[in-house]
């Protein structure tokens, strides 16, 4: 199919078209093209219109750090050099030594000149990737390597291509010499099988086998419906409670895929969920669920703090903006230790783009795994008010940057942003925005209801515009009655393709009989 006929068939029966996040991810889109077959495959991502800074790693720069050297970035060149600690922007083209990351290593100086593609490459290859700078020591401790005087690349490039079910990732796997800067090279991005799943871009028009990603439709989801009028989180929740099963409830990352893509692509406001801040607090799992066993420390929890760490076989709570080793839970490999220290909130984000979710330890078993690690760890736990419309009680959140806020006056109902891949934000309540209702529409059902009319003299009703005109009476009477507003209402017609049929009227007769 062309690229968007292939778009359209992954959404329809499935999520979206495959997104890529790793080379792990790189990998198994290989392994799943036929072995036959040695062409290009589509996959999600397109040219969009807006450039952004963006990591090698496929991080995003929604809340950045940047160490730009004086009067840059100049916005001329689209890959970034350090020099002296300092930040350049920097053709992309250009022949620098670089630093590769590890992953539990740290930085590694290569002393060979490539451009940038190709140390990208190179740090993939026999490293992690191009180094990701998160702060200020982190730069430090970079800048202690890197060799004097040199500009020398780094993971940070700039560009417009965007995955089609708007996740936020910035992972790249491009062949050599892509993407092109010709005029007329394409928008739309094609992997190769045989050149180890790397990327090209072609004219979207061309015909290509696709790669979808998601679960096929006819498993259980949510049915989500985007109403596309603004009322307050109260009358958006008696709208759909009224009308479907009640405003939207989100499980899991392919819940928030859903919504996004259920949003008219037009709209680039926050829409209404059903997620709302209760009276409550309760401890819950980052994956969804509620504890069924704990193994707090003796005193704990004391209030210090609304996230959990593991420290030396026990649990303890931690203001959620300390900086800690993370362990994460992977679907296929179980516990992932990661000595980056980062926050409880980068460190559910990360598990989540790079594994499955922060731990959710359910045994004595499963904690000692991770008990013999040296460090505080953070683990899935933490402290939760909010609460769906429905009741529904997994804890699934999906907050943007410095979500939820602690300030007073701060909001307590949900809205989704159709920009930022579905990240949820709270604003006040008595604020208008679209929403997203789950379940069955119990208006648009087919109804079939029989009419009888009786007529004085000549009977035309299956005339066609006197038909008309009759529909058009009883579409406003339901308006008037407040029951109508996308119906649609036809005539059904029966043998001989005519609506209306005359009903014969038998009287009761006398028992005399007429001799002529």
């Amino acid at each position: 199919m062309s690229w968007p006929e292939a778009q359209s068939y992954c959404r329809e029966k499935y999520t979206d078209l495959a997104t890529v996040d790793t080379m792990d991810d790189v990998n198994r889109l290989v392994n799943i093209v036929d072995a036959g077959y040695s062409g290009s495959v589509w996959i999600g991502l397109k040219r969009g219109t807006q450039k952004r800074w963006a990591w090698s790693n496929g991080e995003n720069t929604s809340a950045p750090y940047f160490n730009w050297a004086s009067e840059e970035p100049n916005y001329n060149a689209d890959c970034v050099s350090s020099k002296s600690g300092f930040w350049y922007d920097d053709r992309c083209s250009y022949g620098r030594y670089f630093t590769c990351y590890k992953e539990n290593n740290g930085y590694i100086l290569v002393n060979n000149v490539k451009n940038w593609s190709d140390a990208q490459s190179y740090c993939r290859q026999y490293y992690t990737d191009l180094p990701t700078i998160h702060n200020s020591e982190e730069n430090k401790q970079l800048t202690k390597i890197l060799l004097s005087g040199y500009y020398m690349w780094i993971g940070l490039f700039r560009d417009s291509w965007e995955w089609s079910d708007k996740w936020s990732r910035f992972f790249r796997y491009w062949a050599a010499g892509q993407p092109s800067q010709s005029s007329g090279s394409g928008d739309c991005v094609g992997m190769s099988r045989t050149n180890s799943g790397k990327w090209a871009h072609e004219s979207c028009d061309l015909k290509r086998p696709f790669i979808c990603h998601g679960w096929p439709k006819y498993q259980y989801q949510y049915q989500y419906q985007f109403i596309n009028e603004s009322k307050t989180w109260q009358d958006a929740q008696s709208y759909c409670r009224a009308r479907f099963t009640d405003l939207a409830t989100a499980d899991t990352m392919s819940d928030v895929s859903l919504l996004v893509n259920t949003v008219d692509a037009g709209y680039r406001g926050s829409v209404w969920i059903g997620l709302h801040n209760g009276t409550e607090y309760r401890w819950v799992w980052s994956m969804g669920s509620l504890p069924q066993y704990s193994n707090w420390n003796q005193g704990e929890p004391n209030g210090d703090g609304e996230c959990v760490r593991s420290f030396n076989g026990s649990w303890y709570g931690e203001s959620c903006s300390t900086v800690l080793p993370v362990v994460c839970f992977n679907d296929s490999t179980g516990f992932i230790i990661t000595e980056t220290a980062m926050t409880w909130r980068d460190a559910q984000s990360y598990c989540r783009q790079h594994h499955t979710d922060l731990a959710s330890i359910s045994s004595a078993e499963q904690q000692n795994l991770i008990s013999n690690n040296e460090s505080s760890l953070w683990i899935g736990l933490f402290l939760d008010s909010w609460e769906w419309s429905e009741r529904w009680n997994l804890s699934f959140r999906y907050w943007a940057a410095g979500q939820p806020s602690q300030s007073s006056g701060s909001g307590d109902c949900i809205g989704m942003s159709t920009t930022d891949s579905g990240k949820w934000a709270q604003y006040s309540c008595d604020l208008k925005h679209p929403f997203i209702c789950h379940g069955d529409d119990t208006l648009i059902k087919k109804q079939i209801v029989r009419l009888k009319f009786s007529c004085n003299g000549e009977c035309t009703l299956n005339d066609p515009s006197l038909q008309t005109a009759i529909l058009n009476e009883i579409s406003e009477k339901l308006k008037s009655l407040g029951l109508e507003s996308d119906s649609k209402i036809n005539w059904r017609k029966g043998k001989g393709e005519e609506v209306f049929h005359r009903k014969i009227t038998r009287t009761a007769s006398s028992n005399k009989c007429n001799k002529k």
